[in-house]
Order: C-alpha cells, then sequence, then structure tokens
C-alpha cells in the first residue's frame, strides 16, 4: 500500500478536513511531525502543522473534492 500527502496545514484545517473525507468513506492517515519530535525529546519542529495523507487508490478523488472547498 502507498500513501501520498494530500494536504498539509493547521492542527484544525486537518482534523476538519479528515471529518469531511470520513463522512465520504475515505480514512486518511494523519502525520504529526510535532508529536513524532516531541516524543524523541526534541521539542515541536512547527507548532500546529500536521501532513494529511491518503491511499494512492483515492487520491485523484481527494484532490477533486479539495478544489471544492
Amino acid at each position: 500500500m502507498s500513501y501520498v500527502k494530500v494536504f498539509s496545514g493547521s492542527l484544525v484545517e486537518v482534523e476538519h478536513i479528515k471529518q469531511l473525507l470520513q463522512e465520504k468513506g475515505i480514512e486518511p492517515v494523519i502525520k504529526d511531525n510535532n508529536h513524532s519530535a516531541s516524543m524523541a525529546g526534541f521539542g515541536a519542529v512547527m507548532p500546529n502543522f500536521q501532513e494529511l495523507f491518503v491511499h494512492s487508490d483515492e487520491q485523484a478523488v481527494v484532490l477533486g473534492f479539495l478544489k471544492t472547498l
């Protein structure tokens, strides 16, 4: 399985888009580098910045949907 990044932004934006995609039956994955960095003891790299990934098979549908927002 291959995942591709379709959006990056603040926690609020990413969580909102995640919810909208889930309502359409798409299960996105959120990558939070801040959480990973703090778990490793490095602190926040870019506060409130997250990335949203979807399965590569769903990329075209998701990108089309994001253009409507």
